[in-house]
């Protein structure tokens, strides 16, 4: 008789392989984007945020210490302390890569 397989919710691999060891920065960057800004933020041009009064960030076209202020301080209608240690940096370098013109 064989074992039934072991099943694995999609959820709990994706977030494995989104940040596991030996990921890129860039893995690592946009794994911190979809998990903590995305629900909230949009970073196309032309696009609308999925929260209604959060800002397209491609439109906001914010400097490096300013995500970091943001996410450490938060925002009206945002967290304080979203993320913490080298993410902060991580993010910020992120969004400033998404909107670079």
């Amino acid at each position: 008789m064989r074992a039934a397989p072991i099943l694995v919710p999609l959820a709990l691999v994706a977030a494995a392989a989104g940040c596991g060891g030996g990921d890129s920065a860039a893995q690592h960057q946009r794994y911190l984007w979809t998990q903590s800004c995305a629900e909230c933020h949009a970073i196309e041009q032309g696009a609308l945020s999925p929260a209604v009064g959060a800002k397209n960030l491609w439109d906001a076209d914010p400097s490096y210490q300013q995500v970091r202020r943001a996410v450490i301080d938060g925002r009206p209608g945002m967290p304080k302390g979203l993320l913490g240690g080298d993410d902060v940096d991580a993010i910020a370098a992120y969004v400033r890569a998404q909107v670079k013109r």
